[in-house]
């Protein structure tokens, strides 16, 4: 374990190095822990979701780092499901990626294993789990990465004179499916634990199989093996969406002043997209999928497609309370009625801090 993470490490250095302005020498090491459990998470106070949970938290903890810093990050897997974490759009070490089977074996129950890796290049990022993605990222196991360059001169903070930086993650589910699918998934995966079958023995029950080819894959084929994909799974039929692990109206109003500059971080990390509509002001979209655009589109309806992340700059000019809702309506629905899902408001206060003579009321169904 000791050879493979520093080698991973120095790998990491060297892309490092690589990058313009950087010091492999500036960086400094940042912890963390992960701890894999499922449970039930309250997107509403009435509707309760089995979910995979990181710390006991949907989405997971947020790391936080500058370019150039290594990032440790020890996974206890104390689930009954195999995971690993990808670390989505970073430039690292191949062996830490975090894809089963390709750069891995899964972590399986009562488990741990330690990734570590230089963080670059810098901007809005995420990571997630690459097991059985369908299930596990609807299911909780995302978090934001965020990575501030080392440069000042790349900040675009200090470039937009940014007073508010507010990081959003989207996600959509279907609570049965997700109840229904994890919990089958635990009782395959507990009756392969007691039976001990090595991966590579025979088929689990679950049906995973384990080929070395696709010449192998083809052979079991021939020889009798029936493919799991000769067998139908459910599919989701998303019933809610979700801003940083719950719907409207549970997502907290981001609150800002005019002459002020709020920088919106949004990532999808579901399986659909989401058309946000800013009403009352027009805004800049400044980085995709964390790199800096060299010209901003000035927008006021933000497309955001599975797994992408998208910085925006908000200066609005009038006060009021300013609805941002999905444009494909659904996605502001909370099974099936509106307003719900990812919509959630802007407050913009006047110079004496006054928003509207009206007060927001909560709607449940319209």
């Amino acid at each position: 374990m000791k050879k493979r993470l520093s080698m991973a490490l120095f790998s990491g250095l060297l892309i490092l190095l690589n990058l313009p302005g950087l010091s492999a020498a500036a960086g400094q090491v940042k912890r963390y822990t992960f701890e894999i459990s499922i449970g039930n998470w309250d997107i509403l106070p009435d509707v309760k979701v089995k979910s995979l949970m990181i710390n006991g938290q949907v989405p997971g903890p947020k790391i936080e780092v500058t370019e150039g810093d290594i990032v440790e990050v020890k996974v206890i897997n104390n689930s009954a499901l195999p995971h690993t974490i990808h670390w989505h759009g970073l430039e690292i070490p191949n062996d830490q990626d975090g894809v089963p089977y390709v750069t891995q074996d899964p972590i399986e129950k009562g488990e741990s294993q330690v990734y570590r890796f230089v963080a670059a290049p810098a901007g809005t990022r995420f990571w997630h789990c690459h097991w059985s993605t369908l299930l596990h990222i609807s299911g909780g196991m995302y978090g934001p990465l965020i990575i501030h360059p080392r440069n000042p001169a790349d900040d675009l903070n200090r470039r937009y004179d940014v007073t508010l930086d507010k990081t959003m993650m989207v996600d959509s589910i279907d609570p049965q499916w997700q109840e229904k699918m994890l919990t089958m998934m635990e009782k395959m995966h507990a009756m392969e634990a007691m039976k001990k079958k090595s991966p590579d023995a025979t088929h689990k029950a679950s049906g995973e199989k384990l080929f070395g080819s696709v010449a192998d894959y083809r052979r079991a084929i021939a020889e009798g093996f029936k493919s799991p994909y000769l067998r139908g799974l459910p599919k989701p039929s998303y019933k809610y969406h979700l801003i940083n692990g719950h719907p409207y109206p549970l997502v907290p109003p981001v609150m800002t002043r005019v002459g002020e500059t709020v920088r919106l971080r949004m990532i999808n990390a579901g399986n659909i997209p989401h058309y946000f509509h800013f009403h009352g002001l027009q805004l800049l979209v400044v980085a995709i999928d964390g790199n800096p655009l060299a010209q901003p589109l000035k927008i006021n309806t933000v497309p955001l497609f599975p797994g992408q992340a998208k910085d925006l700059i908000l200066q609005p000019k009038i006060p009021g309370w300013w609805a941002v809702h999905d444009h494909a309506e659904w996605g502001s629905t909370n099974n099936g009625h509106f307003p719900g899902g990812t919509m959630f408001l802007l407050g913009v206060a006047d110079k004496n801090g006054k928003i509207s003579d009206y007060k927001p009321k909560i709607s449940l169904t319209q």
